[in-house]
C-alpha cells in the first residue's frame, strides 16, 4: 500500500481505484432472514462474500446490532478467512454521545448516522460507502448508498448484480 505525503494510505487496485470503498453490513435480515432459525444464520453471507471476492478494494464495517454483543475478532469469525481480514471495524452506536450528538436530540435515521460517523472518524472525506440493510426507516428516504434487502429473505442472488453495480458506480 502506498501513502500520500501526509501518510494517509492510498488503495491501489487493478482498475485504478484511488480510495477504498466501505461496505456497512447488517446481519439480521441481510446475512440471514430476520426470523430464521439458528441453522439459517449467515446462510446469505456466501453470496455477499462472492461479490466481495471480485472487489478487492472493498472493506467491510459491521453496522449490525451484533457489534454490541461480539468483539471485532468474534465478528470476523463469521466470515470466510479471505474476507474476514477485510472486516476493518464496527460502527459507533447512535445512542452514545459523540461530537455530533446533541442533548435532547434523537437520531432520526440512526443507521445512516452511525455509518457517516464511522466514515468521519476513519476515512478521508469523499471516500465512497454503501450499506446493506433491511430497515429503510434507519436511512433517509433518498439515500442512494443503501441496498435494501427483504428481512424475510435476506440478501439473495438477485441482489448480487445490484451490489456489483453499486460498487462499480462508486469506484
Amino acid at each position: 500500500m502506498n501513502r500520500t505525503a501526509n501518510s494517509e494510505p492510498i488503495c491501489i487496485v487493478e482498475h485504478d481505484c484511488v480510495s477504498t470503498l466501505c461496505l456497512f453490513l447488517d446481519f439480521d435480515g441481510v446475512t440471514h432472514p430476520e426470523l430464521g432459525c439458528k441453522a439459517d444464520e449467515f446462510c446469505s453471507l456466501p453470496l455477499i462474500e462472492d461479490v466481495l471476492r471480485g472487489c478487492p478494494h472493498v472493506e467491510v464495517v459491521i453496522s449490525s446490532s451484533w457489534r454490541t454483543v461480539f468483539s471485532l475478532e468474534q465478528l470476523r469469525g463469521f466470515f470466510s478467512a479471505d474476507i474476514a481480514q477485510r472486516v476493518v471495524g464496527v460502527t459507533p452506536s447512535g445512542k452514545t454521545t459523540s461530537d455530533a450528538w446533541l442533548p435532547s436530540s434523537s437520531v432520526v435515521y440512526e443507521r445512516e448516522f452511525e455509518c457517516e460517523s464511522w466514515m468521519r472518524q476513519n476515512r478521508p472525506w469523499g471516500t465512497p460507502w454503501l450499506a446493506i440493510d433491511d430497515r429503510p426507516h434507519w436511512f433517509r428516504p433518498d439515500c442512494t448508498d443503501l441496498l435494501l434487502t427483504s428481512s424475510k429473505v435476506g440478501f439473495c442472488q438477485s441482489d448480487q448484480d445490484t451490489l456489483r453495480e453499486m460498487i462499480r458506480q462508486r469506484t
